[in-house]
């Protein structure tokens, strides 16, 4: 089985390398996040039915057990994050990534066996704790697989796969059978954990196995390289030198003894709280109310359902999501985090602003709200979402990656729950205008800490970043200087 998976043609063939295997994997690798958004997005089409007369269950739904059913995920995740943090670092992260997929799939079958409200609330316990496995080891092996070129890009694809989750499921719901679609969302995690038994462990695992003949192969496979190739010889020193000075466990005592680290380690948190606290999973949560608003203005003619809704709003996500995927590896990671930060801070206000002018009676257009709302999850989909997690695999060693990437999703998940459950009291308590004008400050906030706190990690090694962190970069910029001047 290796020798056909690890065959790249002869080895006296000239070989210029390619990144298709790379790109390929990662996109097998994100397959248990897009089941993950086709979860998440599972109930927005079916709620009338569940809750209708014709009901699949034995009963209609109540709202109450809808909202069980749209939070017991993030209950159940950040749970999760921690036993696959560990399992990663202690059984490889192939082996914790295929026991992902299935307590997925067993998500989806006990749908298919019943739809009795306790049954569908357990059923999503399961698919959310692995979706919290998903989202700590799928950065760690897209990280691990991806060269330095393509890594931004690659790592972009966890949040592409999610909004493609989610377009997927709005479409299917709205054109198939309720027992239809639950068959073609199980067959998902069944393909990934099926096709995923034949493909390898990443590189930097294998050699922290002492397996260096098995890295050898696999780098040669990824990078479209014969396995004695210098520049498969390079990576094999550069890996054997990361993993003599460090082997990977879940140690947050470790992590927080190194204090460069708990600097870094405090960047890739507030980034990660950022991304959830900018407001665009309450502003999809609140969407139907917009639309259902904007309709009531006489001048503008607009007539969606729900779930149409929906599908153009996963639609902008798609599209955000791709367009990350173009320059994440050209803009920066820096860069393009502050533009879409401040697009969607700007499209936060101008809702806040709608809402007021609403509530004391001045006409504004109904289109505005809508603009508004697209242009956010369009900016959210394009930085906010995806570059986090890019940033915080690459600010780590190989020793320390696997317990940050736990401890940062294991608080951002229970975050995401937290805010899904206080938004409707907060609005109630100080207004939808205000509620936004919060998220936009958040956002606008996030700006000026990317400029003065957060280094750029694109194409840059540990050393770099870290110097950038505690300031000896600067330092050394301005000794320059002033040796120059001198010198003039």
């Amino acid at each position: 089985m290796a020798n056909k998976i690890y065959n790249v043609g002869s080895e006296n063939e000239e070989k210029y390398g390619s990144k298709h295997f790379q790109v390929l994997m990662a996109i097998i690798v994100c397959l248990p996040v897009f089941s993950y958004g086709t979860a998440m997005g599972w109930i927005s089409p079916h709620k009338a039915l569940l809750m209708g007369e014709d009901t699949p269950s034995n009963a209609p739904v109540t709202e109450t057990e809808v909202s069980w059913m749209a939070s017991i995920m993030f209950i159940f995740a950040p749970i999760a994050v921690f036993i696959y943090g560990i399992a990663a670092d202690k059984f490889g992260r192939k082996n914790a990534l295929l026991c992902c997929s299935i307590p997925i799939a067993v998500g989806w079958m006990i749908k298919l066996i019943s739809a009795h409200p306790i049954a569908l609330i357990g059923a999503r316990a399961f698919i959310g704790f692995g979706a919290g496995g998903a989202f700590v080891v799928c950065p760690l092996y897209v990280k691990e697989i991806s060269e330095d070129s393509i890594r931004g890009m690659t790592g972009t694809f966890v949040v592409f796969s999610q909004t493609a989750g989610n377009l997927l499921v709005f479409i299917l719901g709205d054109f198939l059978p309720f027992n239809t679609v639950l068959w073609i969302l199980l067959a998902i995690p069944v393909v990934h954990f099926c096709v995923f038994l034949k493909l390898p462990e990443t590189p930097s695992y294998l050699i922290k196995c002492g397996k260096n003949e098995e890295t050898r192969k696999v780098i040669g496979w990824l990078r479209s390289l014969p396995k004695d190739h210098k520049l498969v010889n390079e990576e094999i020193d550069r890996l054997i030198v990361e993993q003599t000075t460090c082997e990977p466990k879940f140690s947050p005592k470790l992590l927080f003894s190194d204090k460069t680290a708990v600097k870094a380690f405090w960047v890739a948190l507030i980034v990660n709280l950022t991304r959830e606290f900018c407001g665009c999973i309450a502003i999809l949560v609140y969407a139907s109310h917009i639309f259902t608003a904007a309709r009531k203005d006489p001048n503008i003619s607009i007539s969606l359902s729900p779930n149409k809704q929906s599908i153009m709003l996963a639609a902008v996500q798609i599209v955000g999501s791709f367009l990350a995927c173009q320059l994440v590896d050209r803009a920066g990671r820096k860069p393009l985090l502050a533009v879409t930060s401040v697009v969607a801070g700007f499209s936060m206000a101008l809702l806040g602003v709608w809402f007021y002018l609403q509530g004391i009676g001045v006409f504004m257009p109904g289109w505005v709200p809508i603009a508004a709302l697209c242009i956010c999850i369009f900016a959210d989909a394009s930085g906010l979402q995806p570059l986090p997690f890019v940033i915080m695999t690459e600010m780590f060693s190989f020793q320390l990656r696997g317990t940050v990437a736990t401890l940062v999703m294991a608080i951002s998940l229970a975050t995401d729950f937290a805010l899904l459950r206080l938004f409707a009291p907060l609005t109630e308590l100080i207004g939808y205008h205000f509620t936004f004008w919060m998220f936009s400050l958040i956002c606008l906030s996030n700006v000026f800490y990317l400029i003065f706190c957060v280094p750029e990690t694109k194409m840059r090694s540990l050393e770099d970043i870290y110097a950038d962190l505690e300031g000896k970069n600067k330092r050394k910029k301005k000794s320059d200087e002033v040796v120059e001047t001198n010198h003039v």
